[in-house]
């Protein structure tokens, strides 16, 4: 209770030294003004507030055990005054805001297993296109009606707007809650985590082409006609135009990552420059997406997703997903708290509320089951009821949505009561309430495991070698592992298997068979040579690959070395002299 205390008074401290800050900003600015140089000092100072305030974000939700966005949008509204030169000058925002969600919706591609995508591509195109227009057009009409009678005056192109803006889920809030689970059908994860990617790009295709017509000013009747307006001519060439060229942008993006491999391979390792190369790439196909009239958010995804088809770059990856978990998500939820009048937000708390609960407990589940339930009846369909309620309740918005809230702000279009107020307590209440209790839905409903480790198995006091891994790859490389042992005289080898999500009974027995023969074969084979035996012993665990590594890492045993794959762990070099066991990284 006292740790848990001290946590909660850390995480106080921190945000009332972000306030105090914050009420010197308008000083800080003006004194800044009296110097030659005052609009570099301005922006570099700016920018080094972001960077210092994502870093506490991190920091204060793992002491304060909240999501991650949540506390930055706090950490936001907390640094509203740092953050003026920003949130107040709408081409500074629209450059931040749109290059952040190009290298999101790209790591969010490259989330996603294109196998899997392609196998579940009907199921996935379903509740992101027919789901996504039904939560859409649902949620719309809700704001507008709970604005009309508790008192609120919600424009027809504010509720149509956040219908368009809060319609996706959000990979990155999700991604990490599954993590944690281990499905019965694994169909499940696949359909949650790919279309919580594609209603990103859907969702900004629909909230692009509202926008243009919200400039344009041709629609002028109800939400109805709104949403109708979409199936006309001018919109479905924006659509297309936005597909098209967006999908052609994202191939060529794949071409060039092919590149960027092929000058790995002729080298035989990665180089720090790659990096560069990497980033530059959802970069410039935004930009030729852009030029040509189409979806430059859609061309990353694209390119992310085919990309993930092919060996992958690992340090490079490491780099920037560490840039983009570390700095460009939280700084997308920072911006959007600093654009929140605490007044506002506090006034906006009724319906705020009640459409974000509308939201998950009815709508959700609505366009679920009208987009999947299909599949139950017309051909056979591996998906449960149960699969379904699952679905039904994973509702998180994040990234997207608040990047598309930012770009309405920047684009300066006029009355937009509502429109961030509402939005927030929406994002707010699905990131605050959905990820805690996740892994308790899915127990209930029998979908899925909390995955657990176990305690730590005794090894022997024999000078002995270990090769880890996740599956059938094993196989593979424990030759390569026995010879080794043989030249340096080890007594035993474990192969310790961590199945994580892809566990079941049968693949573990059938990996475990396998192996069996490959130590029998062994033996005998060094018995007839007269050379000394070696002892294998197998150890199948639950829980994560890391945790339980540095379980046995921990423990005192004659362990000489670790064999493990090279796309398997992404380790830092300092991590594994942590460990205080040599890594063997194996092809």
């Amino acid at each position: 209770m006292s740790r848990v205390f001290s946590r909660g008074a850390m995480s106080l401290l921190v945000m009332i030294s972000v306030i105090i800050l914050s009420s010197f900003g308008v000083e800080i600015y003006e004194a800044m003004e009296h110097s030659h140089e005052h609009v570099m000092l301005v922006n570099f100072f700016v920018i080094a507030v972001l960077f210092v305030l994502s870093f506490l974000v991190f920091y204060v939700s793992r002491l304060v055990k909240l999501p991650s966005f949540v506390v930055a949008i706090f950490m936001g509204i907390a640094g509203k005054n740092l953050l003026g030169p920003v949130v107040g000058n709408n081409e500074i925002l629209g450059v931040i805001v749109s290059l952040g969600a190009t290298l999101i919706l790209f790591s969010g591609g490259l989330e996603i297993p294109f196998s899997n995508f392609r196998k579940l591509i009907w199921k996935i195109f379903s509740l992101s296109f027919v789901g996504l227009f039904l939560t859409a057009f649902a949620l719309s009409w809700a704001v507008w009606f709970l604005g009309a009678n508790l008192g609120f005056v919600i424009s027809i192109p504010v509720a149509v707007l956040l219908g368009a803006v809060l319609c996706s889920t959000d990979p990155a809030a999700i991604i990490p809650v599954l993590k944690s689970l281990r499905f019965k059908n694994r169909s499940v994860k696949d359909i949650v985590i790919s279309e919580s990617a594609v209603t990103d790009v859907v969702g900004t295709l629909m909230t692009i082409v509202f926008l243009s017509i919200a400039v344009s000013g041709t629609v002028s009747g109800g939400i109805n006609q709104w949403y109708q307006s979409i199936f006309n001519i001018d919109s479905a060439i924006i659509l297309v135009k936005q597909l098209v060229f967006g999908v052609a942008a994202g191939l060529a993006g794949y071409i060039f990552l092919e590149a960027l491999l092929r000058v790995k391979r002729f080298y035989g390792r990665e180089f720090e420059a790659d990096a560069a190369f990497f980033l530059s790439v959802p970069i410039i196909i935004f930009t030729l997406a852009l030029f040509a009239g189409g979806s430059g958010y859609l061309a990353a995804f694209v390119a992310g997703l085919i990309f993930h088809i092919t060996e992958h770059l690992n340090e490079t990856e490491v780099f920037f997903n560490s840039l983009v978990d570390g700095f460009l998500k939280p700084t997308i939820f920072i911006l959007l708290g600093a654009l929140v009048d605490l007044g506002s937000l506090i006034e906006y708390a009724p319906i705020g509320i009640l459409v974000a609960l509308i939201f998950m407990l009815v709508i959700r589940p609505f366009s679920v089951f009208m987009s999947l339930g299909a599949f139950k009846y017309f051909g056979k369909d591996d998906l449960s009821w149960n699969d379904l309620l699952f679905i039904s309740f994973v509702r998180e918005t994040g990234a997207i949505p608040a990047v598309l809230m930012l770009t309405i702000v920047s684009l300066g279009l006029g009355d937009i009561s509502g429109l961030v107020e509402i939005g927030m307590w929406v994002i707010l209440l699905t990131l605050v309430i959905e990820p805690m209790l996740t892994p308790f839905v899915a127990r209930k409903l029998g979908v899925a495991e909390i995955i657990q480790n176990e305690r730590p198995t005794i090894l022997s006091d024999k000078a002995s070698v270990m090769l880890v891994t996740r599956g059938k790859s094993v196989l593979k490389r424990l030759p390569f592992v026995i010879e080794w042992a043989k030249r340096h005289n080890v007594e035993e080898i474990s192969v310790m298997l961590c199945l994580e999500n892809n566990y079941t009974p049968e693949y573990e027995k059938e990996i475990e068979e396998e192996l069996e023969k490959v130590f029998e074969a062994t033996k005998k084979e060094l018995r007839e040579q007269g050379l000394p035996e070696i002892e294998f012993s197998f150890l199948s665990k639950k829980g994560f690959l890391h945790d339980n590594i540095e379980e046995i890492a921990k423990m005192d045993n004659r362990i000489s070395t670790i064999f493990v794959g090279k796309k398997m762990l992404d380790y830092h070099l300092g991590e594994i002299k942590d460990l205080g066991i040599p890594f063997y990284f194996m092809d």
